[in-house]
């Protein structure tokens, strides 16, 4: 319980550093250890080490789940793990794999400042990763005596000046709480919809502080902070298919969380889409012409901007789809694509994906991969590819495993873009020149997937589709279908583009941001959903908690603003007799089965009138159960008559916890 609290600390207090900045044991132990390793490891009849780069990452990790806006799960985790990359050979020949590994390599190692155990741990790190560097680089020379070497091979590592640089490691203001208010304000809607099976929230607050060092002099420190709010929400279908809907949302720094009214706002937008695709239209699936928003569209970029990977260029068992193509026309001439990871925001968004240096430490630069439809370069890490002996500061990998280049920024351009009803004309147009009845247009991409066959594997997307009447223009929902296809394949078909470049967030390991416009392509196919009927449920759902209103209070409050909180008290099981507080309109209470909901609207003549009129409030409820009172913000402070104009004399639009 004590670690748990320190923690929280640590993630959540801006004023305190935290534990891990100051680790005066751990960089001599760091130093030692790598010292020893580049000087001493080595066995008669092997080859010693050329280079090694040690990492490691500090994290502490603060998660909370919730079912139908309930707190059903928190965790708090702090840890230490380091991985080292040991070459023996040299540059031009080493012991770095053809293939790119996937796989968890990662060591916990002592997270006490205690130079004696974080040595021994590095000493068995790199003592491992010597054994294994040398039966990998030995079988490597055999492969290359028995099969040559490939055209397309180059050296294992490039060359790259030291880098030194320490980034400002003070925590950012994330509150912890407020985190808690979030995800209860996303779960109110979904609590008080009719007709789910599932809902399910989670909230996470991520603070990773990353050490690289290297024996060429490498020092670079980075701190990365992010929070994650996701939801889902199912319900059945007539025919008993699931149907979900999904949200998420990532943010680099507390301002960029969206607010408690925000995530309302999408919790009821969840509740209405869902209720439309319960009763959507059912087809057989079929191939059109398509429209992808840019949620879809940010699917089909990312697949080929992994695709793009100087690694993949490289791998005999991957499809090396872009190998040999160099200067060759590969995209539409309208299209550009470039990686920039230096940008750290687009349109006053902030990019998941900026970064200041890579996980091999290189500075972070500008990739142009394909300009006008014409293939100039790949994503690169210290692995070059023949033609490009540097890396372009794209080497990075999740918590754990080998770096590999993958992107960080990723924005596809169009010089010729057109307007969301220009874009539907075209996509009816082209419908009527294949001679298909209806063409498609897919939006709100929930997620996809993609099938072995290396990068270039069939992509599956789920997202809602509507089917558009070529003759009409008219729209018809349509569930149960998943586009499909093969990324280059579809992107080689790109008709037109939009004028409307969104920013979608990519978590597939390393951050990742998209940029790109509606894409309008020539076919794209639907199949089935990969989902499976099932029974409802027999019995009906229990009933939803109904609030009753507390008695009038005795004083007429004449307000300018309007403040509405919820006040939920887990410990008390008995609704409350009175709250006749200055400053109170109107309350009203629930008795649900965790415990008492009490809602209150307060008001005031001016700000700081309600602000007192609140801690009056809040200190009136404390008193009935000290230390077990959790409070939620409904409607923000306001004016009166914007609170009217929305709600007229009723609560907000959010049901009873």
């Amino acid at each position: 319980m004590i670690a748990a609290s320190l923690l929280l600390l640590a993630l959540a207090s801006p004023a305190r550093p935290a534990p891990e900045t100051d680790a005066p044991a751990l960089e001599r132990a760091i130093q030692a250890e790598l010292g020893r390793a580049k000087s001493q490891l080595k066995e008669d009849g092997y080859p010693p080490i050329y280079f090694a780069q040690l990492t490691v990452w500090d994290l502490a990790d603060w998660d909370e789940w919730s079912v139908l806006g309930a707190p059903r799960a928190e965790a708090t985790m702090a840890q230490r793990i380091a991985l080292a990359d040991v070459r023996v050979g040299s540059p031009a020949l080493d012991n770095h794999p053809n293939s790119p590994r996937g796989d968890y390599l990662g060591t916990p190692i002592a997270m006490a400042d205690d130079e004696f155990a974080l040595r021994h741990a590095l000493w068995r790190i790199f003592d491992e990763g010597y054994k294994n560097a040398s039966a990998d680089f030995l079988r490597k020379q055999a492969q290359l005596v028995s099969r040559g070497r490939a055209g397309y091979d180059t050296d294992d590592l490039s060359a790259q000046p030291p880098t030194v640089s320490t980034s400002d490691a003070a925590p950012r203001g994330w509150s912890v709480e407020r985190l808690r208010r979030l995800d209860a304000a996303l779960g109110d809607p979904l609590r008080a919809a009719s007709g789910l099976l599932e809902a399910e929230s989670h909230v996470g607050l991520r603070r990773l502080r990353t050490r690289l060092r290297g024996t060429d002099g490498l020092s670079v420190d980075k701190t990365d902070d992010w929070a994650k709010i996701e939801i889902e929400a199912v319900a059945l279908s007539p025919d008993g298919l699931r149907e979900t809907v999904s949200r998420d949302w990532h943010a680099r720094v507390p301002e960029a969380l969206p607010s408690e009214a925000e995530l309302r706002r999408a919790g009821r937008d969840m509740v209405s889409d869902l209720a439309e695709l319960r009763v959507a239209a059912t087809t057989s699936p079929f191939s059109a012409p398509a429209l992808l928003d840019p949620s879809a569209a940010a699917a089909l970029v990312y697949t080929l901007g992994q695709s793009l990977s100087g690694e993949e260029q490289r791998n005999p068992n991957g499809a090396q789809t872009f190998r040999g193509r160099l200067g060759d026309r590969v995209l539409p001439e309208t299209l550009t694509l470039v990686d920039d990871p230096s940008v750290d925001s687009f349109r006053g968004r902030l990019l998941f994906g900026a970064y200041d240096h890579d996980d091999q430490g290189v500075p972070a630069r500008r990739a142009p991969l394909i300009e006008r439809g014409v293939l100039r370069g790949f994503l690169l890490s210290r692995y070059p590819v023949k033609g490009f002996p540097l890396s372009n500061g794209h080497g990075r990998a999740p918590l754990g495993q080998m770096p590999t280049g993958v992107p960080g920024n990723l924005f596809l351009t169009t010089s010729r873009p057109l307007s969301a009803a220009q874009l539907l004309s075209a996509l009816r147009d082209e419908c009527r020149r294949q001679g298909k009845p209806y063409g498609l247009w897919i939006k709100n991409l929930r997620g996809w997937s993609q099938s072995s066959g290396g990068d270039q594997g069939s992509i599956r997307m789920l997202a809602d589709v509507y089917m558009i009447e070529a003759a009409t223009g008219k729209s018809l929902r349509v569930r149960d279908l998943d586009a499909v296809g093969t990324p280059l394949v579809m992107a080689e078909s790109e008709l037109a583009a939009g004028e409307d470049p969104t920013v979608s967030d990519v978590d597939a390991g390393a951050p990742a941001s998209v940029v790109t416009p509606s894409l309008l392509l020539s076919e794209v196919e639907l199949q089935r959903s990969e989902t499976k009927p099932e029974r409802a449920p027999i019995l009906p759902p229990p009933p939803r908690p109904t609030p009753t209103a507390g008695p009038a209070p005795s004083r007429r409050v004449e307000a300018a603003v309007v403040e509405v909180d919820r006040y939920s008290l887990s410990r008390r099981e008995a609704p409350l007799e009175s709250l006749d507080v200055d400053g109170v309109i109107a309350w009203r209470q629930t008795l649900a089965p965790e415990g008492l909901v009490v809602d209150v609207k307060v008001g005031a003549g001016g700000r700081e009138a309600l602000r007192a009129a609140e801690r009056r409030v809040a200190a009136a409820i404390a008193a009935q159960v000290p230390g077990g009172v959790r409070k939620t913000v409904l409607f923000a402070p306001a004016a009166a008559a914007a609170y009217r104009a929305r709600f007229d004399d009723g609560w907000p639009d959010v049901g009873p916890r």
